[in-house]
């Protein structure tokens, strides 16, 4: 699973993949792709958010 900040998928998705990413690395914490797809749509979620709310 590769995501990008282009992710198709609705915000609320993404928020219900991070949880489901972050126990796969709490499962198996050595694992570096478990962990790189975490990073990966925590960077989705945060460039979203970002995008919403807009320049501060």
């Amino acid at each position: 699973m590769t995501t990008t900040p282009q992710d198709a998928r609705s915000t609320d998705e993404l928020k219900g993949a991070l949880v489901e990413s972050l126990m796969a690395v709490i499962g198996a914490p050595d694992d570096e792709v478990a962990a790189d797809q975490a990073a990966a749509i925590i960077g989705t979620i945060d460039t979203r958010l970002e995008a919403e709310i807009g320049p501060r």
